[in-house]
């Protein structure tokens, strides 16, 4: 092993080492603080849910209470009206009417006072006069008020019942002026609209619109579910497990503090439901809340994490190794140059000029190289007189060559690239199925220019196709189809349409190309589904849609300049759908100005003729006809560059790729 060979294996290996340290460093602190923070979110969500479970589980009792002790006051209240009244000797009618008239302006919804004997002979509501406790139609209403005849009790409040289509509650007090029951009754309909936003479903419904867990859970002490929910990904909406119902039970019995436990890939967050003092707990009500929140997240963000970093040591080793190579020839240099000048002399053609860039070295490689020149020419300088014709000839002859093989070689180098770069950005492999079949061909041209195609699945449903050619050859025209590509493929997403794509690249080709090229394209976006198309061309020709009957139709008629032309230029789109064994044939220029020996090109009319017999054909065979036809017509030296042909056929009709689906 050289020593060049050694020095470039320690550089590297000491890269290699640093990204390896700090990617283990970063990845444990990493993956520390994201489960840290896992565990304290599920720790606060349950914590907050049983808080509010708590809360909430009082909220419609007291509610409910307010609203009868008002029903009360508005009882007492009518007792003392009707007192009044009757004290001023006013008629049972007009009293009616005077209630009628108080329910009608926001009071009570029912009225009922009656006499000694429990007749109700005023009331607000029309109909006949029922008989508190007898009358059998409603003792369901006002059995249980007869007491209040005797003052015993003094008032009453009763429970919250469905009567006649409305959720009633009544209020009834004793008389303040002689023996009778004044009752009076609300609708409490939005009393149940409270319980429920603020009921345990309404709780769990609000926590899981925050999208902070998974699932949640309010359990009784026996393990049962009272209130459950469910929200992000298909884990979310799974049951709670057997693992987790026992552990809720255990926190439910002892109580205690809160807990976070792991359970599976998920972390339950578990919390007891505090219970205020004297207040009942019994079977179906809340006594620990739940929460699930999804313990793959720090994996999968330390995966990411490990992705990146794995990329950026790949880069960082590039070029820690592109220096190290550099570091390692730039000290081997003079002792390289030193070994040519010693053959040199051996062969009897030493120049010393070879040796100054090791003799300008201030180190010991500088101190040697001067040495052994001054040597060399003092040994040579016998012969300079004699040779110094020829060595001059010589000279000039080597430095011509040289130019010459370097020159060729860079033009060989980059049309290697050119074609290499070329190469690569055409996909691996295009999408297969039941409903559309796809193929693309590039046959390159000995000066590479530029064309390409692609084709880009943006959804399951959705596939954006694309064809381009780019101005001239060879290394720039390598470099503005890689940034067309690149833009095409930056802008390319699910819902984009044609036009921003091709107005994107249009404006970043104006911005970041250093070259005065540009490029024509074809862009367009095909619904597996319903098989409609829309599309755009930038300067484009050679887009067609060929029908199941051969009818040819051009595309390219939509869209605007080509790209790198004009910044801010605008790109109208155009619509089409395939039908069954309809097809879009793409091509590039290349196909179209390949002309034979009487400079007479392909041409377009020539192409929608060609396509007009591939009738039936699949999508590899019309791709394949149409080159064969263009080579044959030019000829081996008459193709105008790169030949790229992309087809899109539609094997389904709609309606059976719509059920497919």
């Amino acid at each position: 092993m050289t020593f060049q060979q050694r020095l470039i294996l320690l550089v590297s290996g000491l890269v290699v080492l640093a990204v390896l340290a700090v990617t283990a460093v970063l990845a444990w602190t990493t993956h520390g603080a994201l489960s840290s923070r896992t565990e304290t979110d599920a720790r606060m969500a349950a914590g907050l849910l049983a808080r509010a479970a708590a809360q909430a589980r009082d909220i419609p009792q007291e509610v409910e209470a307010l609203l009868g002790e008002r029903l009360l006051s508005e009882a007492t209240l009518t007792a003392h009206l009707v007192a009044l009244a009757e004290t001023a000797k006013l008629a049972p009618k007009p009293i009616n009417e005077r209630l009628k008239q108080i329910a009608d302006q926001g009071g009570p919804e029912e009225m009922w006072v009656t006499d000694n004997r429990g007749r109700a002979y005023l009331h607000n509501l029309a109909g006949p006069d029922p008989l508190f406790g007898q009358d059998s139609k409603t003792a369901p209403r006002h059995a249980a008020y007869t007491g209040l005849l005797n003052r015993s009790p003094a008032s009453l409040v009763s429970e919250a019942a469905v009567e006649g289509g409305k959720l009633m509650k009544f209020a009834g007090v004793a008389g303040v002026d002689r023996p009778r029951i004044v009752q009076v009754g609300a609708d409490v309909r939005r009393l149940a609209d409270i319980a429920k936003k603020a009921g345990a479903d309404g709780l769990i419904d609000a926590m899981l619109a925050t999208r902070a867990v998974e699932a949640a859970w309010l359990l009784d002490r026996e393990g049962r579910v009272v209130a459950r929910g469910a929200v992000i990904g298909e884990s979310g909406g799974g049951p709670l497990s057997e693992f987790g119902t026992e552990a809720a039970k255990a926190v439910a019995t002892a109580g205690g503090d809160l807990r976070v436990v792991a359970d599976g890939d998920n972390l339950l967050g578990l919390a007891p439901i505090r219970v205020a003092a004297g207040a009942a707990n019994g079977q179906g009500t809340p006594a620990v809340a739940v929460v699930r929140l999804s313990g793959n997240e720090p994996a999968v963000l330390l995966h990411r994490q490990l992705k990146i970093a794995g990329l950026l040591g790949v880069l960082v080793l590039g070029i820690g190794g592109y220096a190290a190579i550099r570091f390692a020839r730039n000290q081997m240099d003079p002792v390289e140059r030193l070994s040519e000048a010693v053959k040199a002399v051996e062969a009897g053609r030493f120049n010393p000029f070879t040796l100054n860039e090791a003799t300008a070295r201030d180190d010991e490689f500088g101190r040697l190289s001067r040495v052994f020149r001054s040597m060399a020419m003092e040994a040579t300088a016998r012969e300079e007189t004699l040779d110094s014709q020829l060595l001059l000839r010589n000279v000039e002859l080597e430095s011509k060559t040289e130019k010459l093989a370097v020159a060729e070689h860079i033009l060989e180098e980059e049309q290697r690239v050119a074609r290499d770069v070329q190469a690569n950005l055409l996909p691996r492999q295009l999408p297969a199925g039941r409903d559309s079949q796809f193929f693309g061909a590039l046959v390159p041209a000995h000066a590479v220019s530029g064309d390409f195609y692609d084709v880009i699945e943006l959804d399951e449903t959705t596939t954006l196709l694309v064809a381009a050619g780019v101005s001239g050859g060879g290394v720039p025209a390598a470099f503005l189809m890689l940034m067309v590509r690149g833009a095409i493929r930056e802008l390319a997403r699910p819902g984009i349409s044609p036009a921003t794509i091709l107005a994107g690249a249009n404006d970043r080709l104006c911005d970041e190309s250093p070259f005065n090229g540009f490029a024509t394209a074809f862009v367009a976006v095909y619904d597996r589904t319903s098989g409609s198309l829309r599309h755009a061309a930038a300067g484009h020709r050679g887009a067609c849609r060929v029908q199941s009957d051969g009818t040819v139709e051009p595309l390219t008629e939509t869209g605007g300049p080509a790209l790198g032309v004009r910044k801010g230029a605008p790109y109208a789109e155009g619509t089409a759908t395939l039908q069954q064994d309809d097809s879009l044939f793409l091509c590039t220029e290349g196909v179209l100005r390949s002309a034979d020996a009487q400079r007479v090109p392909f041409g377009e009319e020539r192409l929608i003729a060609l396509l007009q017999q591939s009738r039936g054909m699949s999508a590899r065979d019309r791709a394949e006809l149409v080159l064969r036809s263009v080579q044959a017509h030019a000829g081996p030296e008459g193709v105008a560059g790169d030949l790229v042909c992309l087809v899109l056929r539609r094997l389904l009709p709609v309606a059976e790729t719509a059920e497919a689906v």
